[in-house]
């Protein structure tokens, strides 16, 4: 049985670790910032600073164990991250992209627009990881599983991104299908919009 909590404020760094650690060898990622080094160096500071600014606000971050898997939720139509809400982590991103920050952010940028689509009210999740040490202990799928459980209840739908293919079947056995196979500018890896219809309770 994995123990799911909602994070507070000093559970942050934790949990900023975690997921820098768990996207340090994600094919998007590595496209927008190619420098193994500076992704390790900067990756765990740009996720506690996201955390801190925009997702803990909306009251939706989860985390399994002692923090080895965390789940970042959008509620729905909250999703959209203003400008300024975005600008405290302009400087750690050009540290982590150096050249090709104008890449990274015509990424978020595209990864917006598909999301617009969605016009149906949804829950949004962004950002899903589990500390490489930690994986094959199913607290990634204890972390999904416990927020998609309120979705069926409540009987919204869920929107992700995946960015990696071999994350894909997790989603999938949790009922989320993709949307498209699209691409990222450039030429750079697949990534898929994927959707979850709510299942009956």
């Amino acid at each position: 049985m994995v123990n799911v909590r909602k994070a507070t404020a000093a559970d942050v760094p934790r949990l900023g670790r975690t997921l820098g650690r768990a996207f340090a060898d994600d094919p998007a990622f590595s496209w927008a910032a190619p420098d193994a080094q500076r992704r390790e160096r900067f990756g765990g500071r740009y996720f506690e600073l996201l955390i801190r600014k925009i997702y803990l606000p909306k009251d939706e971050v989860y985390f399994g164990g002692e923090g080895e898997a965390v789940a970042l939720w959008a509620p729905p139509d909250r999703w959209k991250t203003s400008m300024a809400a975005s600008l405290p982590l302009l400087p750690v991103m050009l540290r982590s992209c150096g050249t090709r920050l104008p890449r990274a952010m015509k990424m978020l940028a595209m990864m917006e627009k598909r999301h617009e689509e969605q016009s149906e009210p949804h829950y949004y999740l962004p950002f899903i990881g589990t500390d490489p040490d930690a994986r094959g202990r199913g607290l990634g799928g204890a972390v999904l599983e416990d927020m998609l459980q309120r979705c069926d209840t409540e009987g919204v739908p869920a929107y992700l991104e995946s960015t990696s293919i071999k994350n894909q079947a997790l989603y999938h056995r949790h009922g989320f299908e993709v949307l498209d196979e699209l691409q990222w500018p450039g030429g750079g890896p697949t990534w898929s919009p994927m959707w979850r219809t709510p299942r009956s309770t």
